[in-house]
Parts: structure tokens; C-alpha cells; sequence
């Protein structure tokens, strides 16, 4: 752990000024309250923090109250980050995972990562990504995807990792019409049956996309990945394609219980000859990544991605 000497540039310092630094933490992980106690004061030494805010009681539709900040951290896991990730990125606040969960693949560092590295996030040194993330709208069986100019969504959500329209029960098996660029192709949709479909973002790739024998792509790639839950034919391979591309998923026989699902965490039902359209959202999130870490070694680490088997 880093001496508490104030840093020349901190807020007690004579440099430049202190960053803001936003803290959004879930206190329902008692691990994250007990850092907090030792953190916060450490933080405050070194940054104006405006704001400890938690994380189950923030919203998109809450999300413009949170105070202004050149850097936000999010204390938790993996589903928290994913959930902050919603409300800031349209805020172009650069945001910091810090991992109170299981894999940490989104929450990248921990509190001692903070601290070591605190000199060069202060000053914006460390590396920052941008990732993709999708608009996810649900429209009538009246709008037509050939031509949507004008249609007005009957539900709108916001994902970064992936939109999953899953069969629900009583699990019987479901049916789609998916179109990818259907106003600029003009081509029939093609019909997919199985136990539903993922869309995901190449940040979402590791997630449902993957369990569902999806490719993993590199968060750099600006594309979108649409992968069958075990499709009826096995004519209906995953695919990659440009995240400029609109997809849209009609569903024409489905389930009671049949839902789409954003993120893993936000669910809605939809109903026979309801359509949703995925397209990229008009902002990127800017992810500040760990320096002693790559996404690479993460996948390999985390992930066990080209691990050896062991030998007795």
C-alpha cells in the first residue's frame, strides 16, 4: 500500500488541480463497505471526491442528478459496472471498475491497483478504451423494418454488454424473422427457430454470446455479434457484422414468457409480432484500463482462453 505522503499534484499539492472523482459503490457487498472506510479518506487526500453515491439507488432516469466528475469509480462487480456503464456513458465520464465480484472481467482493478497507479490516473495517464454500446427499441407489429422512418418505440433500453430475447416459459421453442439492414438490403428476413437469440457487443462477447458458441471479438472491433440459443438447424451459424448495421428480430411464435433481456439484468416481455431493433448508440463508454493488465491476459487469466491442460 502507498505511503500517505500528499503527492505533489494532489489536492493538498501545489500543482494541478485535484481531479473530481465521482464514487459509485454497492453497498450491498460488504467487502465494498469496508474499503470504503479506508479508501475514502486516502482518496480525499489526493482528488475534490464529489460524491459517494450507491449504486442500487442510481438509474438512468436518475442519472443527471449525479454530480459533474473527471473520473468516475465503480466499486463492485462486473453487474454493477455493467449497470453505471448505462448511466454514464452519455455523462462522457471516464469510468474505473474496481472489483468486489467473482470474474472482474468489466472491473478490472482493485483498490491496491488504484493506489499503486494513482500519480498517473490523477494526470489521465492511463490508458483509456472506448467500447460500444447498443440502443435496444421495441416496436409494434405495424412499424415496418424496411421502412421505420417515424415509428415511435413502444419500450427503449440501453445495453452494453448484450440484448437477449429469450423463450421464457412454458419453453417451448420460438421462432424469429431477422433482418440485418433491412431498409438499406431490401432483402427477405430469414427465419430462425430455437430457444432465442443474442445480439451482443464486442464487450458482451465474453458474456451469453459466448455460452451460446458465439466468437469472442476484441473490444476494438467496432462490431455486433448475433448468435442462436440452440437453434432447431444447424444451418444458423453465429456472425459478425458492422456495428453501422441495424438488426431487427421479429418474433412470430413465441412463448407466455418470452422476454427480452438487456445486459442480464433488465427484462421486458414480448409478445407475438413484436419487433426490436439493435443499433449502436450515438456515445462510446470510456473505460480507463489497468496497467497491469491486458485484455489479452484477462481472457487468458480470467477466462482460461488457450490454457494448457494440466498434466498429472
Amino acid at each position: 500500500m502507498p505511503d500517505d505522503t500528499t503527492n505533489p499534484g494532489g489536492k493538498n499539492g501545489s500543482g494541478p488541480a485535484a481531479p473530481r472523482v465521482l464514487l459509485l459503490a454497492n453497498l450491498g457487498k460488504p467487502p465494498v463497505v469496508e474499503a470504503l472506510e479506508s479508501f475514502v479518506p486516502w482518496l480525499e487526500a489526493r482528488a475534490d471526491v464529489v460524491g459517494v453515491h450507491e449504486t442500487r439507488q442510481t438509474a438512468r432516469t436518475n442519472g443527471q442528478d449525479l454530480p459533474a466528475a473527471d473520473l468516475a469509480l465503480v466499486l463492485g462487480g462486473d453487474g454493477t459496472f455493467l449497470s453505471q456503464a448505462r448511466i454514464l456513458v452519455d455523462r462522457q465520464t471516464p469510468v474505473l471498475g474496481v472489483n468486489f465480484g467473482k470474474v472482474g472481467f468489466l472491473a478490472e482493478w482493485d483498490i491496491d491497483h488504484v493506489q499503486r497507479h494513482w500519480d498517473t490516473l490523477a494526470c489521465g495517464g492511463c490508458r483509456r478504451t472506448q467500447r460500444l454500446m447498443v440502443d435496444v427499441d421495441v416496436f409494434g407489429a405495424e412499424t415496418d423494418p424496411y421502412s421505420p422512418d417515424g415509428s415511435e418505440p413502444i419500450a427503449s433500453f440501453l445495453a452494453m454488454n448484450d440484448a437477449v430475447v429469450t423463450a421464457g416459459p412454458p419453453y417451448r421453442m420460438i421462432e424469429f424473422e431477422v433482418a440485418i439492414e433491412p431498409a438499406a438490403v431490401q432483402r427477405p428476413a430469414v427465419t430462425v427457430a430455437g430457444d432465442g437469440l443474442v445480439v451482443a457487443t464486442p464487450s458482451g462477447s465474453t458474456a451469453y454470446n459466448l455460452s451460446a458458441g458465439g466468437p469472442i471479438v476484441s473490444p476494438g472491433v467496432r462490431a455486433l455479434m448475433l448468435s442462436a440459443i440452440s437453434p432447431y438447424t444447424l444451418a444458423f451459424r453465429p456472425i459478425v457484422f458492422g456495428a453501422d448495421c441495424d438488426v431487427w428480430l421479429t418474433l412470430t411464435r413465441g412463448n407466455d414468457g418470452t422476454a427480452l433481456v438487456i445486459d442480464g439484468q433488465i427484462a421486458c416481455n414480448l409478445e407475438e409480432s413484436q419487433r426490436v431493433r439493435v443499433q449502436q448508440h450515438r456515445r462510446r463508454l470510456t473505460l480507463v484500463q489497468n496497467p497491469e493488465l491486458t485484455y489479452w491476459s484477462m481472457l487468458s487469466h480470467k477466462m482460461r482462453w488457450a490454457v494448457q491442460p494440466r498434466r498429472q
